[in-house]
């Protein structure tokens, strides 16, 4: 029931008039990479190829601080991970678990270039940008 006769307590154009205010907020951009199907190609030397991956999304991020990174145990070698949240334009394409967010340009140095694992989708009934988890692996270094 509304609170009065005829009146809701959210406008219908809630989340479109607050949209572009989210959308602003973003000030990284980011890839998002979804990793091929399929066996991959063998050139005549022996070089495997894998599968190509497909493009789902290229555009504005905001990438939120990550919370204390955790220790988990991947094939019996531990492996420091850390989680973060990406937010992405609202009406971007689907992503699912396991694809890969590629930090393009962002305000932090440190982070452009690195590679992150959506490990969850956040879905909610008003929506003004799509909210992702990821995870990036702090074990590994660059070479």
């Amino acid at each position: 029931m509304s609170p009065l006769a005829g009146s809701a307590p959210i406008h219908g154009r809630w989340s479109e008039h607050h949209r572009p205010v989210a959308t602003g907020t973003q000030t990284g951009r980011c890839t998002i990479t979804r990793p091929g199907v399929g066996d991959g190609t063998e050139d005549p030397d022996g070089t495997w190829h894998p599968p190509a991956s497909t493009t789902v999304y290229t555009g504005p991020c905001r990438i939120t601080a990550p919370s204390p990174s955790s220790v988990i145990v991947v094939g019996e070698q531990q492996t420091a991970v850390a989680s973060y949240e990406i937010a992405i334009e609202w009406d971007a394409a689907e992503v699912f678990e396991h694809d890969l967010i590629t930090i393009t340009t962002a305000p932090d140095p440190g982070i452009v270039g690195k590679q992150l694992l959506v490990t969850d989708i956040r879905h909610a009934t008003e929506r003004f940008e799509r909210v992702l988890k990821a995870q990036i692996n702090l074990t590994e270094r660059e070479a």
